[in-house]
C-alpha cells in the first residue's frame, strides 16, 4: 500500500465526472494535514467522502446503470528527489 512519503510529485488532483468535480492538493499540505506515514486509500477515502455517489468500502457495487463515485486520484508535477524510498 502507498503512503504519502512514497509519493513523489508535487501535487495530487482528483476529479469525478459524474459529480463534476475537481480538486488539486499540495502534497505538502496533505502530508501537514494527515501524516507523512498516512495511505493513500485513507486520503482518498477522506477527500471523496463528501461525493453524493459514494458507498460505504466493502458494500454492494450498483447494478450497470446505477451511478457510482468515479472518483480518480493522479498526481502532478514534476517527481522531488529525497533519498531513498522507505521499505516498511
Amino acid at each position: 500500500m502507498e503512503r504519502l512519503c512514497d509519493l513523489r510529485a508535487g501535487q495530487i488532483t482528483i476529479t469525478c465526472s459524474p459529480c463534476d468535480r475537481r480538486g488539486v492538493y499540495a502534497l505538502n499540505r496533505l502530508r501537514q494535514r494527515f501524516g507523512d506515514y498516512a495511505s493513500v486509500l485513507d486520503v482518498y477515502l477522506h477527500l471523496t467522502q463528501t461525493c453524493r455517489w459514494q458507498r460505504e468500502v466493502g458494500s454492494r457495487a450498483p447494478n450497470v446503470y446505477g451511478i457510482g463515485c468515479r472518483a480518480k486520484l493522479d498526481t502532478l508535477g514534476l517527481p522531488q528527489p529525497r533519498g531513498l524510498p522507505s521499505r516498511t
